[in-house]
């Protein structure tokens, strides 16, 4: 009976060592995983060719994207500074009577889209009064100080 405890004693101890080895091993590959440098040297050119895909593939969306919108943009055709007071005086009434029976973050939403509209034709107006020629400007600068 003696043998047999010295046995199972053995058999433990060497289960002990065994599992110490183990958890070594284990360690160590937890280690190397977390180690960024040894992970880089390892893993580099896919992680390197994984971003290039990402930004290649970006770059390709935001470019595709910009094509398509521009050729269903409708050309700016040139109007008179009537028009766009007209066109501007429509859009808000709309809005106004868009507006009746709405919430009020959607009104003060619709009020900033109607400032956005009016400040937009504004530089329209701008825009085509820097576009004409100066003796137009002229012109109308006299018959407006007669």
């Amino acid at each position: 009976m003696a043998e047999a405890v010295d046995q199972a004693q053995r058999q433990r101890e060497l289960s002990k060592q065994a599992l110490v080895a183990d958890l070594d091993r284990f360690e160590a590959k937890v280690r190397s995983e977390l180690d960024v440098r040894s992970r880089l040297r390892r893993d580099g050119v896919r992680i390197l060719a994984v971003g290039g895909a990402a930004v290649v593939l970006v770059v390709g969306l935001v470019v595709l994207r910009a094509r398509l919108r521009h050729d269903d943009e409708p050309a700016v055709e040139a109007t008179s500074l009537e028009e766009v007071r007209a066109e501007l005086r429509e859009i808000r009434r709309t809005l106004e009577k868009q507006s009746k029976g709405q919430s009020m973050v959607q009104k003060v939403a619709l009020r900033a889209v109607g400032a956005a509209g009016a400040a937009a034709g504004n530089l329209v107006a701008r825009r085509m009064l820097a576009r004409q020629p100066s003796e137009v400007q002229a012109g109308k600068v006299r018959e407006s100080a007669r």
